[in-house]
């Protein structure tokens, strides 16, 4: 009986655990939600930084999408997005300002929706700038 009621026990937290440990609210989870090693990998092979950013608001993931591809300078096909947490990442030409960037994706989206830098990964892959 003992045996049985750990086992249940143990299948519990088990259960319980993984929603502990992306809540969503820290910058690493923000990050996370994004992350596609691939991209990070290529990104950095040609000269590129990572920009991870954090959205608030009513997420429009298809207006986020469309205004990040007129940015100058970020690559179209490293764009992902999120739901939850709501974030967006990209690759962009190093020679362009992050905060530029997002500046400009900003102005193409619904003033409800505000999108913020969290994290830079410059190409070294060591991390450029943190909110």
């Amino acid at each position: 009986m003992k045996i049985v009621l750990a086992f249940w026990r143990a299948a519990a937290l088990l259960a319980m655990a993984p929603a502990a440990w992306a809540c969503g609210v820290c910058i690493e989870d923000k990050v996370a939600a994004t992350y596609d090693h691939e991209v990070v990998v290529r990104a950095a092979a040609s000269g590129k930084v990572m920009v991870f950013c954090e959205v608030a608001g009513p997420l429009d993931a298809g207006r986020l999408r469309s205004a990040a591809r007129k940015v100058p300078g970020v690559d179209p096909a490293s764009l992902r997005t999120s739901a939850q947490p709501a974030a967006v990442s990209f690759a962009l030409d190093a020679r362009q300002s992050p905060q530029a960037a997002v500046s400009a994706m900003q102005r193409g989206i619904s003033p409800d929706m505000h999108v913020a830098i969290v994290k830079v990964i410059a190409p070294t892959g060591a991390p450029a700038n943190s909110r």
